[in-house]
């Protein structure tokens, strides 16, 4: 991936100098395909997804596989190709949890005059499994590194520090004064991103330094089930130590540094990198056990109506698991996952509906993926992006679709990461057609970008968007933000997200046919999509 910016009166931002793609008119036939959209279908579908019976969707579970199998009976019922491996529509991936025994690892300083001091582990350090290593005996330097970030042309806590065969020291976030597009924040505050930066620069251990602490020895990653590698937003093979500390063992890390910590981080918030070798190095030692269990990807296909283009595909996705049983609230222990993310999967099946009543199909084809552990760490989705089941370099876009929070009229939307490609014309093209607004995050705290299925296709160079609610509301004076933050609050990851819970059908309905509309767009526009010229997410040219 090339990492490349234009730095535009102090504000890291990308440019696009490309004309915008001609999008043909909406056929009239067309429109009345959008009126057919049925909101009964898609209540139907998320009243069985969310049942009782599926015991919140976990993978690896029973009711994960009534999910699966539901979605494949649906697909067949509509008339999909299959979409996944073999002539099936499934694609199947490993999903590996990882485990350590705290009481079993060791993790010792070392100052330069040989004295020793040991962290114990699972209270003040927490060692991340390792997914691939068993064993992992590793010895090494430590060094400051900051916030861990390499941004080029804006900022870096590389500048000038060698880090090959050492293990850094990070802060977990951005720096607060640090001035970044909401999307280009939340991929340089995400973890996995960081590992990747430290990787990249010769490190082989990450320690990352969090306000809180929660206790936490084991990770879930996908594997590819003919080979040994791990597909995860905080999995990278050349790292053997990923760990987290809290600021009074960072202090404890600085001494002898002469180096003040207050000092240090407000240097650090007012975007003045401030990096340095800690005196001394880490010693851990630590075992991983595994447990393997299999799960699906589910993946039917639409084929396209151009000779030339339908070999080509966009690409629509949406995460078919949720979270499971867990902590009884108010005597319910069942996590339905109504609105995340039965919701994103019944709008899909809607989507899939209206691409088979049309006559003629779109010119390029059309994939409808439900992906797996996306609540884990969005593994399906970066098992599938990486490993498609069709080349990858036909894949022209991903639309995705993740807990669309259908709880009000829909009147503009914030389509996340459509900004930094020519999706954004096929989302303006769509809102206008159906009179939705188009708005940017009104979230940027939430770091969303990063935490659903498009960003998997993202950090593989595709132009991937997921569409979120705005803010516009028939009453100025209603809060739609504050509304939903509330709402989310009392329902998110809990057992009230169920079907008889704030549903706005009308909207749901409305959803379904923006969506369509994007990707429809896409796939009858002879271009295919491109990145803005120069934008970070842009892939270097082969």
């Amino acid at each position: 991936m090339k990492y490349a910016s234009f730095l535009l009166t102090g504000v890291f931002c990308s440019i696009s100098l490309l004309s915008s793609p001609q999008i043909a008119p909406l056929d009239k036939k067309v429109r009345q395909i959008l009126q057919q959209v049925d909101s009964n279908n898609i209540k139907r579908d998320i009243t069985y997804l969310a049942d009782d019976r599926l015991k919140g969707r976990l993978p690896g579970q029973p009711g994960y596989q009534i999910a699966v199998d539901y979605v494949t009976d649906q697909f067949k019922q509509i008339g999909l190709l299959p979409g996944g491996e073999n002539g099936t529509f499934l694609q199947k991936l490993v999903l590996r949890k990882a485990t350590i025994d705290d009481r079993s690892a060791t993790v010792v300083l070392k100052d330069q005059s040989g004295n020793e001091d040991m962290l114990v582990v699972g209270k003040e350090i927490y060692i991340v499994p390792n997914p691939v290593q068993p064993s992992v005996k590793v010895a090494a330097p430590l060094v400051f590194a900051g916030y861990g970030l390499d941004i080029p042309g804006k900022y870096s806590d590389y500048a000038g520090m060698d880090v090959k065969g050492k293990i850094v020291v990070i802060l977990a976030g951005t720096p607060a004064k640090l001035v970044l597009p909401s999307t280009l924040n939340a991929h340089f505050a995400n973890l996995g991103s960081k590992i990747n930066i430290a990787a990249a620069k010769g490190a082989i251990g990450v320690i990352f330094v969090q306000p809180v602490l929660s206790p936490g020895s084991t990770t879930t990653v996908a594997m590819d089930p003919e080979k040994t590698t791990a597909y995860s937003r905080t999995a990278n093979n050349d790292i053997a130590v990923v760990a987290r500390i809290s600021r009074p063992v960072l202090q404890r890390l600085f001494m002898y540094t002469g180096k003040n910590l207050t000092t240090i981080f407000a240097d650090l918030n007012e975007a003045k990198p401030s990096s340095f070798p800690l005196m001394g190095a880490a010693a851990f030692q630590y075992a991983s056990t595994y447990e393997d269990i299999e799960s699906y990807n589910v993946a039917g296909k639409i084929e396209g109506s151009d000779p030339r283009l339908k070999d080509e595909y966009v690409v629509h996705t949406a995460h078919l698991d949720h979270v499971g049983i867990g902590n009884p609230v108010k005597g319910d222990s069942i996590y339905n996952g109504a609105h995340d993310n039965a919701s994103g999967v019944a709008s899909l099946l809607e989507i899939a509906r209206t691409y088979k009543r049309l006559k003629t199909k779109p010119r390029r084809s059309i994939l409808i993926v439900m992906v797996t552990a996306e609540e884990m760490g969005l593994l399906g989705s970066a098992y599938f992006a990486a490993h498609p089941t069709v080349p990858q370099a036909k894949i022209v876009a991903d639309v995705n679709t993740d807990m669309p929070t259908l709880i009000a009229p829909l009147l503009s939307v914030a389509p996340l990461g459509a900004e930094h490609s020519s999706l954004e014309q096929n989302v303006i093209f769509a809102g206008k057609e159906l009179g939705i607004e188009v708005q940017k995050d009104p979230m940027p705290e939430e770091v969303r970008f990063v935490r659903s299925d498009q960003y998997s296709f993202v950090l593989q160079g595709i132009p991937a968007l997921h569409t979120k609610y705005g803010i516009k509301t028939a009453d100025p004076a209603f809060d739609l933000v504050k509304y939903t933050k509330e709402w989310r609050d009392a329902n998110y990851h809990k057992p009230s997200d169920e079907i008889t819970n704030g549903f706005d059908f009308t909207a749901a309905r409305k959803y379904v046919q923006l969506n369509f509309l994007i990707s429809y767009s896409i796939a009858q526009t002879t271009a295919r999509p491109t990145w803005n010229k120069g934008d970070f997410f842009e892939p270097a040219a082969k």
